[in-house]
């Protein structure tokens, strides 16, 4: 896999201009706000005056539909390969691998480096080979990347954040006074998100300042943690991006002034909506009453030839019995459509549409795709009922990305950018292609470059 990336970044090499100091736009910073709707932006209840005005003075779209399944991972793959996840590999935050016969997880980045998750070329793959400066805070699926300048990975283990966290940037951090050590002990305490994104702020406003970096990722996650736990459109919800626009105004301030005005544009993407659910679908029950799951007297998988992997509004079924393949699949697909919660079981002939590979093509890919609506999650449990009530209402992602109520925020604001452009849905495959177009890059995509809100 690793061999078949480094020959297509060879071929797509050839299509990079090289950077020049006449480019009129010569420092993009991309923000990932982790789970903030598209809908706060028009709701009068998400107090974001920063991010509203960044919006009137750039371009703004209705909404953005994120790869499926919507989850962080697919997502900022996507959002930064211009690809959909058939392409780039990455295609859910947990996946099972068939040829290792194990659980793969992606979020997190616990065991793959980049150049072994993403297959496809990345927008800053692209750039640092063109001369361009690159940085990442926390940006998912970046642990190793070899071309980027700057990293501090998205994990939640210290022994990742000490790995792979640039050699000597934290010392340089603690001499401007920015403190990053305690990131991978607190991993993802929510307690700690505010505080966090905090941090994240003042790293990528230092790597402004003193690196002039041409290409930033950053990703701040307070609002996701909040809809978790208390669902979207919530109090506690509308505190969250509220806090998030005050990041978001603290770095387009930074952008206004010298050595980046005029010369500067700020994207303030998110990977995925929302929508609230009260009540959890476990598959793997019903696939241990099919006899397709087995477990020792202590409740532990002693055997299966079938499991689940949930992806929140949506979950991925194995079959792992090479015989009679067909024949469970059938039985299988027709025992789930029955079950509660459940909108649709999809098999692979559908799975194009979904922008995810089918078995053949990948060893992670499902044999079956099940989808659910708001009120509903999927999870991987083995014991117990079915469908369960989680006894209050909670926030999940993860489904499909059509309905507005999973559309991601896209906004852009700055040099190379016409003022008060307002876009309808577009898809997050077209943010990659058209940063690149500003950046003067060449970079061929899934996805488009949005013309029409790009200056002459």
């Amino acid at each position: 896999m690793i061999g078949s990336f480094r020959l297509t970044l060879v071929l797509f090499i050839g299509l990079v201009s090289v950077g020049r100091a006449d480019r009129p736009v010569q420092h993009v910073v991309l923000v990932s706000v982790d789970g903030m709707s598209a809908s706060y932006l028009r709701d009068p209840r998400a107090k974001m005056p920063r991010l509203r005005a960044i919006a009137e003075r750039g371009a703004v779209a209705t909404g953005m539909r994120a790869s499926f399944p919507s989850v962080t991972w697919p997502s900022h793959t996507s959002i930064i390969t211009g690809s959909y996840p058939a392409r780039h590999g990455v295609i859910g935050n947990s996946v099972w691998n068939r040829r290792t016969g194990r659980a793969v997880q992606y979020i997190g980045d616990p065991t793959l480096t980049k150049a072994e998750a993403i297959r496809t070329p990345t927008l800053y793959d692209i750039a640092h080979r063109a001369g361009l400066s690159t940085a990442s805070v926390i940006w998912p699926c970046s642990n190793g990347a070899d071309t980027l300048d700057f990293v501090i990975p998205d994990s939640n283990k210290p022994e990742l954040h000490a790995r792979y966290t640039t050699p000597g940037f934290a010392a340089e951090l603690a001499k401007a006074k920015i403190d990053i050590s305690e990131l991978g002990a607190w991993g993802w305490n929510k307690q700690r998100s505010t505080q966090r994104d905090i941090i994240y702020t003042q790293v990528a406003l230092h790597l402004l300042k003193k690196h002039r970096i041409n290409l930033l990722l950053v990703h701040l996650i307070t609002p996701d943690g909040v809809e978790h736990t208390y669902g979207p459109d919530t109090p506690q919800a509308f505190q969250a991006v509220g806090e998030s626009d005050q990041r978001l105004g603290e770095i387009w301030d930074a952008l206004q002034r010298p050595p980046f005005a005029g010369r500067s544009a700020l994207f303030v993407v998110s990977d995925h909506g929302f929508a609230p659910y009260r009540k959890q679908i476990r598959p793997n029950v019903i696939l241990q009453q099919m006899g397709l799951i087995e477990v020792d007297d202590k409740g532990k998988v002693a055997k299966r030839s079938a499991w689940c992997v949930g992806q929140g509004g949506s979950a991925f079924i194995y079959l792992l019995e090479k015989q009679g393949r067909a024949a469970t699949s059938q039985r299988v697909a027709q025992r789930l459509a029955k079950t509660e919660g459940v909108t649709s079981v999809l098999t692979p002939k559908e799975f194009k549409r979904l922008g995810i590979p089918v078995p053949r093509d990948n060893a992670e890919a499902p044999d079956l795709v099940l989808t659910t609506g708001p009120g509903y999650s999927y999870a991987n449990n083995v014991a117990g009922e079915a469908v369960v009530d989680v006894g209050a209402s909670k926030g999940s992602h993860g489904h499909d990305p059509r309905p507005d109520y999973m559309h991601a925020t896209f906004v852009a604001a700055g040099a190379g950018i016409k003022s008060g452009v307002k876009l309808k849905t577009i898809n997050n495959v077209d943010v990659a292609p058209t940063i690149a177009r500003l950046l003067g890059l060449q970079f061929e995509a899934d996805g488009r470059v949005l013309d029409q809100m790009l200056s002459e």
